[in-house]
């Protein structure tokens, strides 16, 4: 439970649009444990889906770019291998469930046939025995097995995302990157999803990286929670020390903006302003164009990561460490 599976040092990704450059990770670094679900929040845009895609090596080749990091997963260096053996770790060691499976899935292939060819290909068993593993999990996910040969259009939305659930765990991963995973489902389906995966992390030691906008579902899922802004850690700790005692404005504002039926306010408190343009990031912390306590320190240089308690961090010139 302690062994370290991930290690993502000091990641900068990115991407041309035009003659401009949009800088969407700007120095991440995390680390994450075997059997561990991290939480990634942020508003969106922040990066969170830029930095699971990185760790699968799936961003677009034109216009994305790496330019500075290191990803170690399990002792081995995934920016250092060819293609041939990034096949070999995608949907069998490291899974993801993409957020929009409108795109996710192929429209001409029935959904059982592309289950069955991630379990052909990584588990290497005949047909029969792919097709019966496939059968379960679509199951395991709440859709009869009788519609292993429907095709993607005849599923509703929130029965898309299950099928892409069911895809991503079918090789049972050491590593499922969950990208928004219950965002087209019914709360009822959604509470039964997330048993699931904690079932299967259990089960499997899987470790987890979730990437939300639902402190909810941090608050039933997740272990540690890193908070991001502007392609950026602001802060990163255990989910009590999180919860408890949110130490960044930024994540103060996000609990802030929360309703609370017992607070009697009629109001919520929303995070003033828009994040900033990621063309054209402040010098800076990124957040001082929105925080009620800047100073002209804060927009003055980077700032950089402190360390408050032993499982917590955060980017804020307003703490002290330790």
């Amino acid at each position: 439970m302690n062994e370290e599976f991930l290690d993502i040092q000091d990641l900068v990704v990115t991407y041309t649009s035009g003659k401009a450059i949009v800088h969407a990770v700007n120095g991440v670094s995390l680390q994450l444990r075997r059997g561990e679900i991290l939480g990634l929040v942020g508003e969106t845009g922040a990066g969170k889906t830029t930095i699971a895609k990185s760790i699968l090596r799936i961003l677009p080749d034109r216009s994305a770019r790496l330019a500075q990091g290191k990803i170690m997963l399990d002792g081995q260096d995934l920016l250092s291998l060819t293609e041939k053996e990034m096949l070999e770790i995608r949907g069998n060691k490291v899974s993801m469930i993409f957020q929009d499976p409108m795109t996710a899935l192929n429209p001409v292939m029935t959904v059982g046939g592309q289950i069955a060819e991630a379990v052909q290909l990584h588990e290497h068993v005949d047909l029969n025995q792919a097709k019966k593993k496939t059968c379960e999990m679509l199951e395991m996910v709440g859709i009869p097995a009788e519609r292993f040969n429907e095709y993607p259009h005849q599923f509703s939305g929130g029965m898309k995302q299950r099928v892409v659930i069911a895809m991503a765990l079918a090789c049972n991963p050491e590593l499922l990157l969950a990208d928004e995973p219950t965002s087209a489902l019914d709360v009822t389906i959604q509470a039964q999803v997330l048993e699931m995966i904690n079932e299967l992390k259990q089960r499997f030691n899987m470790a987890m990286i979730l990437i939300t906008h639902d402190l909810g579902v941090v608050a039933e899922t997740c272990q540690r929670v890193a908070i991001i802004y502007a392609g950026q850690i602001v802060e990163i700790g255990t989910k009590e020390e999180i919860f408890r005692h949110p130490a960044h404005p930024y994540t103060q504002g996000l609990f802030g903006s929360l309703p609370n039926m017992n607070s009697g306010a009629k109001r919520l408190h929303p995070i003033v302003g828009m994040p900033p343009d990621p063309t054209n990031l402040p010098k800076g912390c990124p957040f001082a164009p929105r925080c009620p306590h800047a100073t002209d320190q804060c927009r003055a240089a980077e700032i950089p990561m402190k360390t408050l308690t032993e499982d917590h961090s955060c980017r804020c010139l307003l703490q002290t460490e330790g």
